[in-house]
């Protein structure tokens, strides 16, 4: 379309660039070859062909546009600041916290949890472990008891526990019973002694010879003993006390025997 406009274009090309003339002129200049010499004259009409004397057909590219399919346009980056820039950092730091924060707690709850459960079971197992402990310490004292060499009287306790309720009420006669079937059955509980029907008191006199402090005060509760036991004395509070006020000592002696052969 563009190249049919061209000669009303060429024609008002050649009215502009024309000679002015007087317009007193006595007739009118010839419009085509005045139009014909103005695209001559050296002037550049990129849409007149001189050699041939002919329009020139145009090549207008179109001018691309961010619409037109296959144009690869990229968006300009926005120069304005955004309103969250200060505000995102602070809120990250706080959700990194926040997050920090409850996993600590989850494993805490967790180890807690172990821990109690771990407990629990620790402690049954170790209730279960006394339990049967001191069934086999009562048997083997009810062992014991029955290979003393004399018999004792069953108590509602231990026998340091009914000696002493017999000293207290003033029985020393019958206390020096059970203060000397202690001090046979810890002899043997630590294996300085060994318990056994037929045996004299004198055999555990001779076996506790390698311990002196230990026979010192075994032998002197025997003697008090056997005054009681079968000389039907009555034992006076000094003669008891004379071996009541060692069993500390005594107690003292079997664990440094012990931890000595250890």
């Amino acid at each position: 379309m563009i190249w049919r406009l061209a000669p009303l274009a060429a024609l008002a090309a050649v009215v502009f660039f024309a000679p002015q003339r007087s317009f007193a002129a006595d007739s009118p200049p010839d419009p085509v070859k005045a139009g014909k010499n103005a695209l001559t004259s050296g002037g550049r009409f990129p849409w007149y062909d001189r050699k041939q004397d002919d329009v020139r057909r145009l090549n207008v590219v179109p001018r691309q546009t961010s619409d037109d399919r296959g144009t690869q346009w990229t968006a300009a980056p926005s120069t304005t600041p955004s309103k969250n820039v200060t505000a995102r950092p602070q809120w990250g730091l706080l959700a990194g916290f926040l997050q920090w924060a409850g996993i600590t707690a989850l494993v805490l709850m967790l180890g807690l949890i172990a821990y109690l459960i771990a407990t629990s079971f620790l402690k049954d197992e170790m209730s279960e472990a006394a339990s049967v402990r001191k069934v086999v310490e009562s048997r083997r004292d009810a062992d014991r008891v029955e290979a003393l060499p004399f018999q004792v009287r069953a108590s509602t306790g231990d026998f340091l526990a009914e000696a002493s309720r017999l000293y207290q009420a003033g029985k020393y006669s019958e206390a020096i019973v059970y203060l000397f079937s202690f001090e046979l059955v810890e002899l043997d509980r630590h294996h300085f002694i060994r318990l056994a029907k037929g045996k004299t008191n004198r055999q555990y006199i001779r076996e506790t010879r390698q311990r002196p402090l230990l026979r010192a005060i075994l032998e002197t509760t025997m003697v008090a003993f056997e005054d009681a036991f079968f000389g039907n004395k009555t034992l006076s509070r000094e003669t008891f006390e004379g071996s009541w006020t060692r069993v500390n000592e005594f107690r003292m002696e079997l664990e440094r025997q012990e931890q000595a052969a250890a």
